[in-house]
């Protein structure tokens, strides 16, 4: 009985890892469908997050884009709110987490559930990492993009995850304190990736 975070590069293969985990424990997969209900906690719509997305320079709303369909957006909102406060968010995202944790049995993938879970007992942190060659290659033959397009998505999303953990944990957010365990997927494939978190909660 357990509740693991992966804290993932993009492109570096954290979200496979997770759920090749949570298959092989059987245990929930909690990725960005459940967080949906943070648009709910804070009545955000569309329109809303668009104009605190363009107020940033890097900004914590693409992550609500990432998250949240426009239809179910427009769906649960009954007003939009004139902005966004990151305090807001960051008490959503942090009761959320918390409340995936108490039920157990659950991989969480990002949202720097490592932060929020570090004090929490029977919690197992993992970080995925991966060298930029590795995962401009990745994001080729997995998400068909060019060399060029990946390199240049990759670099936009480590900008604005270096931000967004900041704002959330601090100035030590890339602490390697927080985690059991950093796994390295260019020089390790998946599979061993996987046995050698399983090696730490077994153990």
């Amino acid at each position: 009985m357990a509740v693991i975070t992966v804290s993932k590069d993009f492109a570096s293969g954290g979200r496979e890892l997770g759920r090749l985990l949570a298959k092989k424990l059987g245990y929930h997969y909690v990725d960005k469908s459940l967080f949906q209900k943070i648009a709910e906690d804070l009545h955000v719509s569309e329109g809303t997050l668009e104009s605190f997305e363009q107020s940033r320079e890097y900004r914590i709303s693409n992550l609500f884009s990432n998250a949240f369909s426009t239809s179910y957006i427009q769906r649960i909102v009954g007003y939009d709110k004139t902005v966004v406060e990151e305090s807001d968010y960051q008490k959503s995202l942090e009761k959320l987490i918390l409340g995936v944790a108490a039920e157990d049995n659950a991989v969480i993938i990002g949202r720097a559930a490592y932060y929020f879970l570090k004090d929490v007992e029977d919690s197992y942190r993992f970080r995925v990492v991966a060298p930029i060659d590795s995962r401009v290659k990745y994001a080729v033959e997995r998400l068909g993009l060019s060399p060029s397009q990946a390199r240049k998505i990759i670099e936009k999303k480590d900008k604005n995850q270096v931000w967004f953990r900041r704002s959330v944990c601090g100035e030590h957010f890339d602490s390697p304190l927080f985690f059991h365990l950093t796994l390295n997927t260019g020089v390790i494939s998946l599979d061993k990736a996987v046995d050698m978190i399983l090696s730490v909660v077994n153990e």
